[in-house]
């Protein structure tokens, strides 16, 4: 569970979706630790839809569906928006979002650069159990992921004992976590 605290008097605003220059935006990574909320979308069979991702910091490798938190955004409202962007998929129930683990994570590299100077992000992992009416409308929406796909815990788990590049070795400690792996 996630407590959200607003204090009376904060005023909600429209944030645009990217509302920084890009060199400011880099002077903010490099002093700021960003919020970001990313989805697990999985199945009751515990299949996991991941994406082949186009932007740093995991560029050519698979991941969950997310980005930053705006201003004045719940955790759940970041979630679905994230699902919306990525996915196309707009009818998200935010009853069934469900709070996974909170990550510090150190990344080595950016999309904004310098690339080579990374960034901090605190990362909220959520888990989405799909219906089986839902699976066929989740695609590829935006330019984030270059395709999608469905994975068992076996292929995964395949992948990740190979050592194949599509794998971050951050990804099979988050789905373990979750309890999908």
């Amino acid at each position: 569970m996630v407590h959200e605290l607003v204090e009376n008097g904060f005023a909600a605003r429209d944030v645009p979706e990217f509302g920084l220059p890009e060199t400011d935006y880099g002077k903010a990574l490099d002093h700021l630790v960003q919020a970001n909320v990313d989805v697990i979308v999985h199945t009751a069979e515990q299949n996991v839809l991941l994406g082949y991702r186009q932007e740093l910091p995991l560029r050519g490798m698979l991941w969950a569906f997310g980005g930053r938190m705006k201003l004045g955004e719940s955790v759940t409202d970041a979630a679905g928006r994230a699902l919306a962007r990525e996915l196309g998929f707009k009818n998200a129930d935010p009853a069934r979002f469900a709070l996974d683990n909170i990550y510090n994570v150190i990344w080595g590299s950016r999309s904004i650069p310098p690339e080579e100077r990374g960034f901090q992000t605190l990362l909220i992992l959520m888990r989405y159990e799909c219906t089986e009416p839902e699976i066929p409308n989740l695609n590829a929406a935006d330019e984030t992921h270059e395709w999608v796909r469905w994975y068992t815990p076996a292929q995964i788990r395949e992948l990740h004992v190979t050592g194949s590049w599509l794998i971050h070795p951050f990804l099979p400690v988050v789905l373990k976590n979750a309890g999908l792996l």
